[in-house]
This record gives C-alpha cells, sequence and structure tokens, in this order.
C-alpha cells in the first residue's frame, strides 16, 4: 500500500481549484492510476469539472478500456491537461498498447499516482461515487491536489481528436434545472434518466451531466433504491440555513471587528461591489452570477475572523443550494438585498460592530421574508 493513500490529504481551496480547472476548456486529458503496482493511463475526452464547493472533478470511462477497472480498483485517479504540441502524446494514451508510458516523464504525485510531469495541469482525485451507466462508469472525484504551469492547453480541432460537449452540456443542464425551478415535476418525484433525456430531447450522456450537476445543486438527490429524487423545500429548511449562517456570521463579526485590517475590509468592498451590479431594479441580471458573488461575500465576511473551523462550518451549510431554491425560480427579487449589505460593509469601514450585526440581522430576516413570498405562491413547497 502506498503510504500516501493513508493519509488524509489537503483540502483544495475553491478559488484556486476555478484557476486549475479553467485549463480544461476545450482541452485534451489523460486519466493514470495505479493499482497492483501497475500503471494505467488513457487519453479520455468525458472530462469536465463538477463543482467548486467541495472541488470535483467527473470522469467518464469505458468499461471496457482496462484503466476503468484500475481506477475501480485503486479508488483513485488523476487527470493529466496537455499542453499544446502534445498531440502525440494524445495519440499515444488513445492506441492500445502493452506499454502506453514508454518514453513518457512521469513523477508521483500526492496520492501515489503517476503523473505526466510535461503536462499543462494536474488534478489528483479520490474515487467519492461511481455511477455505472450502460458500457461506461462515471467515477465522481474529491479533488485532493490541483497544480497549473503556464501555456495553452491542447484542443480538439476540425475533429483531430474529437470535440468536448462542454457548451451542449451546460446548456442542457441550464435546461433542466428550469424545468425543475418551475415546477415541472412535483416535490419527491423519482426523475428517470430516461424521462429527462426524452423531456430535453438530448442522449442519455448529457441528461445523467445535468441530473449530477442538480444534485450538487441540492435540487435533486441521489437515492439508492428509487434513484434521483426531486428534492422537497420548505420554509423549515430555508429558515434553518438562514439562522445558522446569521449565527455563523454574528461570532465572525465579534471576533474580527477588533483586528481587522483595512486591506481585508477593501477585499469585503470589491466583493460588495461586484455582487451589487448583478441585482438591479429588483431583479437579478445575471442570477448564476449573482448566487456565486453573494457566496464570495459572505465566506469573505466569515474569513476575516481567522477561523478556519468557522469558515469550514459555513462552507458545510450548502447556503447555495438553499439559494437556489429560494430564489431561482423568479428573477424579481428585493433591491433592498444590495442595501443591506452595503450597511454591512460600511460598518466593518467604521469598524462599527453593533451597526455590522444590526445588518446581518436584517439581512437575514430580509431572505427569510422573501422565501415566504415565494412559497406562498406554491402552496408552501418548492
Amino acid at each position: 500500500m502506498n503510504p500516501a493513500s493513508t493519509n488524509t490529504p489537503p483540502s483544495v481551496d475553491a478559488a484556486h481549484f476555478r484557476h486549475v480547472v479553467g485549463h480544461l476548456a476545450s482541452g485534451v486529458t489523460v486519466i493514470t492510476t495505479e493499482a497492483g503496482a501497475k500503471r494505467h493511463g488513457m487519453t479520455a475526452s468525458s472530462v469536465t469539472s463538477l463543482s467548486l464547493d467541495p472541488p470535483m472533478m467527473l470522469a467518464c470511462i469505458n468499461n471496457a478500456v482496462p484503466t476503468a477497472a484500475a481506477v475501480s480498483a485503486a479508488g483513485r485517479y488523476a487527470v493529466n491537461v496537455l499542453s499544446e504540441g502534445q498531440g502525440d502524446l494524445a495519440r499515444q494514451f488513445a492506441t492500445a498498447s502493452s506499454d502506453k508510458f514508454r518514453r513518457v516523464a512521469l513523477h508521483t504525485g500526492a496520492l501515489g499516482l503517476p503523473l505526466l510531469t510535461d503536462a499543462l495541469a494536474h488534478l489528483e482525485c479520490e474515487v467519492a461515487e461511481t455511477v455505472v451507466g450502460g458500457t461506461h462508469t462515471i467515477f465522481l472525484g474529491r479533488v485532493v491536489s490541483a497544480t497549473a504551469g503556464k501555456g495553452q492547453p491542447l484542443t480538439y480541432f476540425r475533429g483531430g481528436f474529437g470535440r468536448f460537449a462542454f457548451a451542449r452540456d451546460d446548456e442542457v443542464y441550464g435546461r433542466a434545472r428550469e424545468l425543475i425551478l418551475s415546477r415541472v415535476y412535483p416535490a419527491d418525484y423519482t426523475l428517470p434518466l430516461e424521462e429527462l433525456a426524452i423531456q430535453l430531447d438530448v442522449d442519455e450522456a448529457a441528461a445523467f451531466y445535468a441530473l449530477t450537476r442538480l444534485s450538487l445543486d441540492g435540487l435533486v438527490y441521489r437515492d439508492s433504491e428509487r434513484g434521483y429524487v426531486i428534492a422537497p423545500f420548505d420554509v423549515r429548511t430555508s429558515d434553518e440555513t438562514f439562522d445558522a449562517r446569521l449565527a455563523i456570521e454574528l461570532g465572525a463579526i465579534a471576533l474580527a471587528m477588533h483586528r481587522v485590517t483595512d486591506d481585508e475590509v477593501a477585499e469585503l468592498r470589491r466583493r460588495f461591489d461586484a455582487m451589487a451590479v448583478l441585482l438591479v431594479g429588483d431583479r437579478f441580471v445575471d442570477f448564476h452570477g449573482y448566487l456565486d458573488a453573494n457566496y464570495d461575500f459572505h465566506e469573505h465576511l466569515v474569513a476575516l475572523a481567522g477561523n478556519p473551523l468557522l469558515t469550514a462550518t459555513f462552507g458545510r451549510l450548502g447556503i447555495k443550494s438553499v439559494m437556489t431554491r429560494s430564489f431561482g425560480s423568479t428573477p424579481a427579487t428585493s433591491q433592498k438585498f444590495v442595501e443591506v449589505q452595503e450597511r454591512l460593509v460600511k460598518a466593518f469601514e467604521q469598524r462599527d460592530a453593533s451597526a455590522a450585526k444590526q445588518a446581518a440581522v436584517d439581512y437575514c430576516e430580509l431572505a427569510k421574508e422573501r422565501v415566504r413570498e415565494i412559497l406562498s405562491c406554491t402552496g408552501g413547497r418548492l
């Protein structure tokens, strides 16, 4: 057993993960792993980033390829993002051979896996879940190490290696999300993969990608017997989550206010400004963008306390999922959300702990009130 496999790997910062997986856009990857003291590798196109929080990757591998069984046995795999000029390397790992690693510079990663030294980026993953779909197995991997160098990714062009379907998959996910938020499917409804594929007029691979993304959003969940199920959502769920966030932020304000630096407050202001432009005139300009910017703002607020445990607890709240279910069904909202959060920023700028705490309380109450307004139009559940 490799010693690295017995240790708990470090977590990967979401911003750093976003930077590294940015190298995947329209790129070519090689999946590598090691099982039974034997190295395995293959060129893969069905690889994509799946989640920022927690950092996760999705790799879809044909079961007929030995690498699929090796990843299953090892419980871990690495994604090597190739750089431009490495087309021959992509072909080498795409061709059946008794030694795909011949004349390839390698080094060992944090999980004890063989990494292609000259690759543009590396992401090492522990398999968190596997899903078998027909002839393929989908490996959902928790990223435990991510590195990237300088350069441009090797891209698929004019059929040289085929084409990634990222843009299409994102569009399919968006349509599937709208179906759920518009309540085409009721809460607790079992949604078969085949049914969603037919509803969206896409293949099952695209529908599966959409369901996987939706499960990370908290809009669906996987039941071991029923499959994918539409997650229920009610006032109690949102109240408990928003109250938990408030408790964390009140603690962060108490810890941070007496020692926060001017640079840290300036960063809080910068994140607020990035968020505020996405909510104008009681409407979301870009709901997904607002959701990300809002999370970044409040995450920084909590981080001001300098307490990693507090920040980790905030991250486990699933606040993005609750906000998606709460506010994502309508573009209409309230400009008061921006106004009260600006009060919070100004309180930090003035080092006024009482004003900051009151703004946090008011923001929490606004959120809960808005959820009640939305749920009152849907019979109390989404």
